[in-house]
């Protein structure tokens, strides 16, 4: 852990209506551990508490979830990283590992957003049509099936806070009882950041819900971070290890290197075949493959153009055209797998400003090509070097006997990086 002391100031259970703890119930004297999540993957945030409860107030209230959670963990005077209940909004899904003796209880506390909770009581019943980045902010926000959250939104209204990272293609279709999460991300790949680019992401912050291209992700400003054998300014990295390389292997089974999809047009009764590989995405590193694998299709998709449910209007004549349409989109499959082909882990000091979504810049040392002495290089440019731009794909802060750390999954495409 790093070398920094932190204290957790404040951690309180907060009652809420129909849950059986009646007052606030402070936890902070016999708090372990705290362990805060998030990730682009995941579209809601979570909090897990361990603590030894020298009061059995888990045993003797019954308490089994619904309360709300306060904490602060403070770096000398200053607050380092807060949760309040009235923003963030975690509140206890479930109490796990629960030990009893006589004079004690120990018990991990799981929290995650009260959305989550919401969107397994919810069910989108009606038609959308119109902008995605719009339809996303109408489930999230207004429609009173959806999840119907107060949290700030990086929306496509508010075009400063995402620099105008708002979708460029509409999309018709029926709830069809989805769950509301379950459908924005449904809708993910078959989102249009460019003309020639599909891709978006779902997730949570502490900061609020982000829907974001790919696109735009990447090419964020990166905060760096250097791992070095002897004391450097500026962020540095704990420990490291690279999780995975390029696997040829996989990337085949999921259609990486070259797919065809076959289209069903049920109005019309016709089929069409759309072959795609990744020599069509312009990379600025091209991918080393055996002769010719990208022109033969590894993977066989079918998708049925329901240009009845895609209708936009009642007229005949409002239909959703067809650039539009899924018979564009089969790219997106290959574009997502390229940002997972690497995937490097890395240790560094508690960092509260860092956010899922975020791209790192990293350092790693390498040795001399002459002898073996020395570290005065820092990456190169081959696809298999652990140096160079990542964006995270899970963040956890770490905080417990007065030390922290913050611990970061990150991923990269190495063949446009």
């Amino acid at each position: 852990m790093a070398e920094s002391k932190y204290l957790i100031s404040k951690c309180t259970l907060i009652p809420n209506e129909g849950s059986s703890l009646k007052e606030p119930y402070d936890l902070v004297r016999g708090v372990a551990a705290i362990d805060y999540y998030e990730s682009i993957e995941n579209p809601t945030i979570a909090l897990i508490v361990t603590f030894i409860d020298v009061d059995q107030v888990i045993g003797r209230e019954g308490i089994t979830g619904g309360e709300y959670v306060d904490v602060t963990v403070k770096d000398g005077d200053e607050d380092e990283f807060k949760i309040e209940s009235k923003k963030h909004r975690l509140i206890l899904n479930s109490v796990r590992n629960m030990v009893t003796q006589s004079n004690k209880q120990v018990a991990t506390l799981e929290f995650v957003s009260l959305e989550a909770i919401t969107n397994e009581t919810s069910r989108l019943n009606q038609k959308f049509t119109g902008n995605v980045s719009e339809t996303v902010r109408k489930i999230l926000e207004d429609d009173k099936q959806g999840i119907l959250t107060k949290k700030k939104i990086f929306s496509p209204k508010k075009v400063d806070d995402i620099e105008k990272d708002r979708t460029t293609n509409s999309y018709s279709f029926v709830g069809n009882l989805r769950r509301p999460f379950d459908t924005i991300q449904w809708l993910c790949p078959k989102t249009q950041s460019t003309p020639k680019s599909f891709g978006f992401l779902f997730y949570e912050t502490i900061d609020g819900f982000h829907f974001r291209s790919i696109d735009k992700l990447l090419k964020q400003d990166a905060v760096p971070y250097q791992q070095a054998d002897r004391p450097i300014e500026g962020n540095k990295i704990i420990e490291n290890n690279v999780n995975q390389t390029n696997d040829i292997g996989m990337n085949l089974r999921q259609g990486m290197y070259a797919n065809r999809t076959l289209y069903v047009d049920i109005e019309n009764q016709t089929l069409q075949e759309v072959d795609f590989d990744v020599t069509k995405l312009d990379l600025k590193k091209p991918l080393k493959l055996l002769d010719g694998i990208e022109k033969h299709p590894s993977r066989l998709m079918l998708r049925v153009n329901d240009f009845g449910v895609a209708q936009v209007g009642a007229a005949k004549t409002e239909v959703q055209p067809e650039s539009e349409l899924a018979v564009y989109q089969n790219k997106s499959y290959i574009r997502n797998n390229l940002l997972f082909s690497q995937s490097l882990s890395i240790s560094i000091p508690l960092n509260t400003t860092l956010r899922a979504g975020v791209m790192i810049n990293i350092r790693l040392p390498l040795k001399k090509e002459e002898g073996n002495e020395g570290t005065d290089t820092y990456g190169n440019d081959r696809t298999n070097d652990p140096s160079g731009r990542y964006l995270i794909l899970n963040l956890r802060h770490l905080v417990g006997g007065g030390l922290a750390e913050t611990q970061l999954e990150l991923i990269r495409d190495v063949f446009t990086a």
